[in-house]
């Protein structure tokens, strides 16, 4: 695990009370977390890259009793709004739509009583398509090539031996297309597909668990369970590769879609992958224009009554994160 050797030099760290010391200094500050997908358990065969924004039940369990004991439990409605005290708070926010964080998310959010926020890609949802930056890992780890040639990027030749190589090939491709037009990323997926055909184009029963999305049925049953549904753009196209005009109907159309199906209002977003240049002051205006209250970025900071509204700040919680490292990290202490 990427962290692993330092968790028990923070588990000791912890005894000694700086962890508590550093939350009074950010007394005033709120925290926002970033999870996508949940799992009982870790497929033995998966890889962790695969798995990298994952977490397991047990995990997610013991991270809400950690932050139930430590922080207050906050609504996304809590951040539409400066004057709104949200100091010593924490909210739950699961992005793109999986369908196990309906099944093993929400169960565990009302066991305790929380609302969680759930982000939705409105297109894929009833659907049975791949995300295209997951679908991504999902070629490269299941090929049986050895290498791979990018004709479309300047016929860079990736290495695919190892795991290693595939993790790789993996972030240098996604990190390539997230910077593409739609048009121009269509057209490379299309050809990473073709050259990659010896894995199957279509979802495997098998992968479901990790990859499916959720019903529109199962997108009300969150809402019945109390749990709050935002927008995160029709395609999951980072806003910054869009035309003027292309945003806009993504923001409008996801918008739309949330609204009419869950028969309530939509007043938030999270960026598709989060970054300061996936998202600018056009794209926050839009959203103002529309409707939306306040939006969510990926920046990995505290929030507070200063904090811009259409870009609050969340904290990536991964698989490989420890439970030590994860309250080392929120404090302030590990950046």
């Amino acid at each position: 695990m990427k962290y692993g050797y330092k968790s028990g030099l923070f588990s000791a760290l912890g005894l000694t009370g700086v962890y508590s010391s550093y939350r009074r200094i950010n007394q005033k500050k709120a925290l926002v977390l970033t999870y996508h997908g949940i799992l009982p358990e870790i497929p033995s065969g998966g890889s962790e890259y695969e798995y990298r924004n994952f977490v397991t039940t047990r995990q997610f369990d013991q991270q809400i009793q950690f932050l139930l004991k430590n922080y207050r439990p906050l609504k996304a409605a809590d951040f539409c709004h400066p004057d709104v005290d949200t100091s010593s708070g924490f909210l739950i926010t699961f992005d793109d739509g999986f369908r196990n964080n309906y099944r093993y998310a929400v169960p565990i959010l009302q066991k305790y009583g929380i609302e969680g926020c759930f982000f939705i890609s409105t297109g894929l949802i009833g659907t049975r398509d791949f995300l295209w930056t997951e679908e991504v890992t999902r070629l490269l780890n299941n090929t049986k090539q050895k290498e791979l040639m990018l004709g479309w990027a300047d016929k860079l030749v990736l290495p695919l031996v190892t795991t290693t190589d595939r993790a790789n090939a993996s972030q240098i491709i996604r990190k390539k297309l997230k910077l593409a037009p739609k048009a121009e990323r269509d057209e490379a997926m299309a050809c990473l597909r073709s050259q990659l055909s010896d894995v199957p184009a279509d979802m495997l029963p098998d992968e479901e668990e990790r990859y499916l999305f959720m019903t529109w049925d199962e997108v009300k049953g969150m809402v019945k369970a109390g749990q709050h549904i935002g927008a995160h753009t029709h395609t999951h196209s980072m806003l910054s590769t869009l035309s003027e005009s292309e945003s806009w109907e993504e923001l409008k159309l996801s918008k739309e879609l949330l609204e009419k199906a869950t028969a309530q209002e939509c007043f938030t977003m999270s960026y598709p992958n989060g970054e300061s240049d996936n998202f600018s002051e056009l794209h926050k205006t839009q959203l103002k224009k529309l409707g939306y209250k306040c939006a969510f970025s990926q920046i990995p900071l505290f929030n507070n009554g200063q904090t811009d509204r259409f870009a609050l700040h969340r904290f990536n919680v991964s698989l490989g994160l420890p439970l030590s490292l994860m309250e080392a990290k929120l404090c302030g202490l590990l950046k």
